[in-house]
């Protein structure tokens, strides 16, 4: 399901999506379809862009760390130790053949600098799965400059994953999509078996109140609002230990930054997906 959004005139979106279960979706596996199908439909969001900032659930620093290499290698961030059958030799072949942007990482570090940050650049850093999912899914073209960003450790990741959104909002001024690649439900020990074909996996509970909690604040029109809201979500969203738990919330984290970089904007969702009976979303502001 996908529904139309817009952004205010000459105004980038701050987007987000549920990026998927590792390499699945690009290795063609019938339970990443539906993300595939979603992303397809989505790629508008990008066209017009200057740029990709993307906010990468799979990148964990205490300060803000920025990708500000021009030519970022694909790192294959996979568990070696997966129940079920081995990953098939193409989960290390994949490409993305997009490019950095130097001079934008540098303005990035600048910008969370005065908000408060002691962010840093990294032009080792390659691209992990949050970053070229989405990107082979939604622009395959690989036209586009992309800087990735790290989201917060634990101890603080709340507070500052929200305050790191506000503090890239700016960007899309100046023409940059913020893009948050994580996932609105992951629970990978509930449903790593599944995934991985593990006969016998035990069936997943519903996530549909946690889901329309995230849509009652993504929808509010202040920022200041959603930003209040939001900070207390682990203590007011519906099962939130079941949904992300406590110590594991990381793939939420890029969906408070993506909130953070939407400002006074209405938030809308611009699709859903179902896997094995949780719901994935994306959003748009």
């Amino acid at each position: 399901m996908t529904v139309s959004a817009t952004t205010p005139k000459g105004r980038a979106p701050s987007f987000f999506v549920s990026h998927g279960a590792g390499p699945f979706a690009i290795l063609g596996s019938p339970h990443q379809q539906p993300l595939v199908d979603l992303c397809n439909e989505t790629k508008w969001v990008l066209d017009g862009a200057k740029g990709v900032i993307l906010v990468t659930a799979h990148w964990q620093t205490e300060q803000p760390h920025i990708s500000s290499g021009a030519n970022p290698e694909i790192y294959y961030d996979y568990y070696d130790d997966l129940p079920g059958p081995p990953l098939p030799k193409e989960a290390w072949e994949i490409k993305y053949p997009g490019h950095g942007d130097p001079e934008l990482a540098r303005q990035i570090k600048e910008r969370l600098d005065k908000a408060g940050f002691e962010s840093v650049l990294d032009d080792k850093r390659g691209w992990d799965h949050g970053v070229w999912v989405p990107m082979l899914l939604l622009r395959p073209q690989a036209d586009l400059p992309v800087v990735q960003v790290s989201i917060p450790t634990p101890d603080r990741e709340t507070d500052d994953s929200l305050k790191l959104g506000r503090a890239l909002e700016s960007f899309r001024d100046d023409g940059y999509v913020i893009l948050g690649s994580g996932s609105s439900w992951h629970n990978f020990d509930a449903v790593i078996a599944t995934i991985m074909g593990v006969p016998g996996a035990p069936s997943l509970p519903s996530n549909k109140p946690f889901e329309d909690a995230m849509e009652q604040v993504a929808k509010l029109p202040s920022g200041d609002e959603k930003v209040k809201e939001m900070s207390k979500w682990r203590k007011t969203f519906p099962d939130s230990e079941a949904v992300h738990p406590i110590g594991k919330s990381e793939h939420f984290m890029p969906f408070l930054v993506a909130l953070g970089a939407g400002g006074s904007d209405v938030g809308k969702k611009l699709g859903q997906w179902d896997l094995f009976g949780t719901i994935m979303t994306s959003y748009i502001w």
